[in-house]
This record gives C-alpha cells, structure tokens and sequence, in this order.
C-alpha cells in the first residue's frame, strides 16, 4: 500500500473521529444541562427501552454501553441512589448469578425527554455533507487500498 493512499484513510479515520468527539462532547453538555444525566446514562435507559420487557441483563449492557462489568455496576448504582426511580435490578431466576435491570415508567418517560434533545443536538452537530464526505472519502481510500 502507498503512503498516499493510507493517507487518505487515515485522514478520514481522523476526521471520523474528530466529528464523533465532538458531537459526543456536546450530547454530554446537552444532557447535563437539561436532564442532570450522563450520555453514558442515556444510552443505558435508551437501551433498555428499546429491549423487549424494557429489561436487560447486566452483562448484556455491559457491551452496549461500551463500560466493563464494574463500571456498569457503578452506573447502575448510582443512577438507583439519584433516588429517582427510573431502573429497577432483578435477580435471574432461572441462574441467580445473572443480574437484569429493567426500565420503570419513570424511566420510560425520562428517556423519551432526553430522546429529543439527543435529537436535536445530533441534526445541529452533524453537519450532513461533512459527515457524508468523510464517509465517502474512508470508502474510497480503502477501495484503493482493497485493488493495491
């Protein structure tokens, strides 16, 4: 492979990058601001309400939100201790070492007001043509780098 072509995949790698960090610096501001939630939050009551029985086991959360399992505890530890009652823990029946987290109404409702301000964050910071240009230049450098 030329240095010129992994260049242009490379350049688009970091302009991939420097889009998403931005735009996940501002989710995060936004949804502080607004809601006193972490993105990280977020993403863990959107999860569970997108799951059937608006519950998940931990370890299956664990991968979604990108945390370990420690740090997914943590999480879950300390939005229970906001006292709002949004998630509810529920020891697996079936394998008692298995631990499931479901979404309550409030939880539901929660999710769904911060959904809009996710949204609206996401259309201002994404800049449509930017974002397409640097998906088209990524698909292309590794077009080049797939016929080399």
């Amino acid at each position: 492979m030329e240095f010129a072509e992994s260049n242009g995949l490379m350049a688009g790698w970091l302009a991939l990058t420097h889009i998403q960090s931005n735009t996940a610096g501002r989710l995060e501001q936004a949804l502080q601001e607004r809601h006193r939630m972490s993105l990280k939050e977020f993403y863990l009551l959107l999860f569970l309400s997108e799951a059937p029985g608006k519950k998940l086991r931990l370890q299956q959360l664990e991968s979604m939100v990108g945390l370990s399992q420690s740090a997914m505890s943590r999480l879950v530890s300390r939005f229970e201790a906001k006292g709002c009652g949004a998630l509810k823990r529920h020891v697996c029946e079936e394998d008692r070492r298995s631990v499931y987290t479901s979404l309550t109404p409030y939880g539901q409702e929660k999710v769904d007001r911060a959904y809009s301000t996710v949204q609206s964050v996401l259309l201002d910071a994404l800049p449509g043509r930017e974002l397409e240009s640097v998906l088209n230049q990524l698909l292309e450098a590794k077009g080049s780098s797939a016929d080399s």
